[in-house]
């Protein structure tokens, strides 16, 4: 039976005047699938609590996320299955465009231990903790052809679509771009430096009698296989971009999405980060080379370095949102911005590159 917001605000209402209800089993894929016309990229899972109370009281500002024709409802859903199908039903709605950036799920929590990661915050904070976790689909983005195409046609564009899209990314969930690449290659190879001679001079002090040799990766070496429109140069003022963004051509389409993310840059549109949490995301937006670099062989390697341990984790963020509606309006508010940033940065990506 399908029934429309006034049901599930019913149904909370009489969980909360004690009428039975089905227990959670800790997920919400089965009830995702039932949902009408929803794309099914975005499945919302609930982490089982005893303290039934904050559930309805969750449950009552879910509701609110949601059309009348958004939830089906019966003589056993629980509280918990209403937050699930809201959650879901919102998220897929404000992401449905995305199509090539890594997927996601919503992981909603009354324990912050849930993520299974050191929290840093407040011991006794009272609040719903909703996370981001990687659902692993990360693309290999190659941005050489269409991005050259850019330079030759508008010199700069190419650079500055780069430099937009990593960002724009940094905001919602980081991309593994050259530079990025170099941040990780810093520790990875050239303990914490990432210039030759910051390198060689940390080398002479650490490696004792050794002698760097021939096989020895530079940085230099490793920034020399990427094109320059990767790693430097100038980006296009505003104006310029705005003018190219008249033309009807592929250029001036690239130009749109580029004024349309910095125009939510200006609102403050981002996704939650990790925040009070304690850990470093392993999993990317997406990989961004041109195929015949060095980034691969850092991918490699910094997974290979993630087996050995540490505090990695395959969430992006965690948001913390405090019972009451203008908490939640307010964190509503500030996912949708950052859903909205993240479909532009995935059409962004289809502007510059192809997945591979």
């Amino acid at each position: 039976m399908r029934n429309g917001i006034g049901s599930a605000r019913a149904l909370v209402q009489e969980c909360a005047e004690g009428r039975p209800v089905a227990a959670s089993s800790g997920g919400f894929a089965a009830g995702f699938l039932t949902l009408p016309s929803i794309p099914q990229h975005l499945p919302v899972t609930s982490v089982v609590d005893e303290n039934e109370g904050k559930w309805l009281q969750t449950a009552r500002l879910c509701a609110e996320l949601v059309e009348d024709d958004e939830l089906v409802i019966n003589d056993r859903t629980s509280a918990r299955d209403i937050i699930g199908q809201s959650l879901s039903a919102w998220a897929s709605k404000h992401c449905a465009d995305i199509q090539v950036l890594d997927k996601f799920e919503l992981i909603a929590s009354l324990d912050r231990d849930a993520f299974g990661l050191d929290y840093e915050g407040e011991p006794e904070k009272n609040c719903l903790y909703i996370g981001i976790q990687s659902q692993q689909t990360t693309p290999y983005i190659n941005v050489k052809a269409k991005v050259e195409m850019l330079e030759s046609v508008h010199p700069g564009l190419g650079r500055t679509a780069i430099s937009i899209a990593e960002m724009a990314s940094y905001r919602t969930f980081t991309a593994f771009t050259p530079q990025v690449a170099l941040h990780h290659a810093s520790y990875l190879y050239w303990y914490g430096m990432d210039n030759d001679e910051d390198f060689k001079e940390e080398f002479g002090e650490c490696g004792g009698e050794e002698e760097l040799d021939d096989e020895t990766l530079l940085p230099s070496q490793f920034l020399a296989s990427f094109p320059s429109y990767l790693t430097s140069g100038e980006c296009l003022e505003r104006e310029v971009i705005q003018r190219i963004a008249t033309s009807t051509e592929a250029a001036g389409e690239t130009a749109r999405v580029i004024l349309s993310i910095l125009d939510l840059i200006d609102q403050d549109a981002r996704l939650p980060y990790l925040n009070e949490f304690y850990g470093e995301p392993v999993y990317f937006s997406c990989y961004m080379g041109t195929g015949d670099d060095m980034l691969g062989r850092v991918i490699d390697d910094f997974y290979q370095s993630t087996s050995d341990g540490g505090e990695y984790t395959d969430m992006y963020g965690v948001a913390e949102v405090d019972f009451n509606k203008r908490a939640f309006c307010k964190w509503k508010s500030e996912m949708e911005k950052g859903f909205a940033l993240y479909t532009q940065l995935d059409r962004l990506m289809r502007c510059i590159g192809e997945v591979q």
